[in-house]
């Protein structure tokens, strides 16, 4: 078995409102589990990053699914490696909606514009890993 790291960046076409992220995180959590995804989803201003872990061609098809819902405008793979173990493994899908008081390290993320945003964490993947990592070890403490 091939264990994955996938972390992709992608905009909505609109503010989602707490239902919305409400209904995504709904449907994450009743599909990841028979699948054997685990990941974790950050959301702030129309704009996510999200990493889903586990078996290649199984995140590779989530992604494809991802890469094509129209709640996502340039889904766009950041990041993809080989893992011996997961970050998120207790997770079928963590999820934190990202506020300015809870980040002053990341200011300029939460200041910037969509395309700032983008064009960042396309070419400083390891900034959109080092944000959900934060997230993580804050979730599990």
């Amino acid at each position: 078995m091939s264990l994955i790291s996938l972390v992709y960046i992608s905009v909505s076409p609109r503010h989602m409102s707490d239902d919305d992220l409400r209904e995504i995180l709904e449907v994450s959590r009743r599909n990841n589990p028979p699948k054997g995804i685990t990941g974790m989803l950050l959301y702030k201003d129309r704009f996510f990053i999200q990493a889903l872990e586990g078996e290649r061609d199984v995140v590779y098809n989530l992604y494809e699914k991802i890469h094509n819902d129209p709640r996502h405008i340039n889904a766009v793979k950041i990041y993809e490696h080989e893992i011996s173990e997961r970050s998120f493994r207790d997770w079928s899908m963590g999820f934190n909606k990202l506020d300015t008081s809870e980040m002053p390290a990341f200011t300029g993320f939460l200041t910037a514009s969509q395309d700032a945003r983008v064009a960042h964490f396309k070419s400083q993947p390891s900034q959109a890993v080092a944000l959900l990592e934060r997230f993580r070890k804050q979730s599990t403490m």
